[in-house]
Formats: structure tokens, C-alpha cells, sequence
């Protein structure tokens, strides 16, 4: 059960800044594309506050890596556009796609904090590669996949059983899903 749970909740992964990161002894970010990092399907280019959120980061040397299930063309585009490295089609939740990012970042997977919209992708993903997993709210939580729409529905019942808040992914109602990693 813990593998499914999230290290911490956020509103927006534009929560995450470089002083976040450093709070948390983390130096590189992995995000997921869609309703994560932009809406499903849009285009590039970056809206403003993505590409403002993008520039803070770089300012601040942090490296960041887009690991999508999303087709690897659209993801291309997408990293291309925010001149970061990407994977498209990565199978999350197996963690192959997210360990060969951060050997890319030439970063430790503890060193990384994974940011998805998704419990059985992205975080599964993330705590399977031994990544800091980030559950963020989706950008469009009725849009997507009808697959995912179901699913979101199995990953809402999962967190309002077992957390009060998204800001309390570390404080479970329930003391046997703590852990302290």
C-alpha cells in the first residue's frame, strides 16, 4: 500500500521551486506531461507562468525531465519546446523510464522528486525507483483518457481514506501507512 502513496500532495507543480527542492534535500525534478505540467492534449508553445516557473528553475541550476506515458512525439515536442530531455511511452508505472532520466540529470534517484497527477503511474513509478514522489492535483481532473477518468475515481477514494489534505501526504489519518523514508 505505501508504494502507492505520495511523499507529499500539492495544488501545482508550480508549488515546486528551487528552495522547496533544497528543503527536501532534492536537486532535480522529473515531471509528467499531461494534466500535470500542461493540460491533456495541448500544444506547445508554454503558457507564461510554465515557462516563467521553467526559467526559475534554470536560474537556480536545477535540472528537470519530462517521463510521460504520453506518445513519445507529443512528449518530444513538449521537451523540446522547455529544452529539457523527455521520454515518451515510458511504461510508468516500471521505473525503467524514470531511473535512465535521472542517470540523464546525472543525478541519485533520492536526490529527485517525481511530479505526476496519477497514484498508479506516476507515484507507484516514482517510489518504485526510489524517487521523492509528488501527487499534484490534475489540471483537468474530468479531462483525459476514459481510463483515467475511472481510475481518478479509485485514486480519490485511496487518498480520502488515508489523508486529510493534499498538503498532509506525510500525516495519514492511519499511524500503519506513515513512513518516514
Amino acid at each position: 500500500m505505501r508504494l502507492l502513496m505520495p511523499r507529499e500532495r500539492l495544488a501545482s507543480v508550480r508549488e515546486i521551486t528551487p528552495a522547496w527542492l533544497k528543503e527536501r534535500g532534492l536537486r532535480g525534478l522529473i515531471v509528467d506531461l499531461d494534466n500535470t505540467l500542461v493540460p491533456y492534449g495541448a500544444p506547445p508553445p508554454p503558457p507564461a507562468e510554465l515557462a516563467s516557473w521553467k526559467q526559475e528553475l534554470d536560474r537556480a541550476g536545477v535540472p528537470l525531465a519530462i517521463v510521460s506515458n504520453a506518445r513519445r512525439e507529443r512528449t518530444r515536442r513538449w521537451a523540446e519546446a522547455l529544452g529539457v530531455p523527455g521520454w515518451g511511452l515510458a511504461g510508468k508505472p516500471l521505473p525503467l523510464a524514470i531511473r535512465r532520466a535521472a542517470r540523464a540529470l546525472g543525478l541519485k534517484p533520492g536526490e529527485i522528486a517525481v511530479v505526476g497527477d496519477q497514484l498508479f503511474t506516476d507515484v507507484l513509478g516514482a517510489n518504485l525507483a526510489g524517487c521523492y514522489s509528488v501527487l499534484v492535483e490534475p489540471i483537468e481532473p474530468r479531462g483525459g483518457l476514459p481510463h483515467t477518468r475511472w481510475i481518478r475515481g479509485l485514486e480519490r477514494r485511496l487518498l480520502n481514506s488515508h489523508f486529510r489534505s493534499p498538503n498532509q501526504a506525510t500525516s495519514p489519518k492511519r499511524g500503519f501507512l506513515y513512513w518516514n523514508c
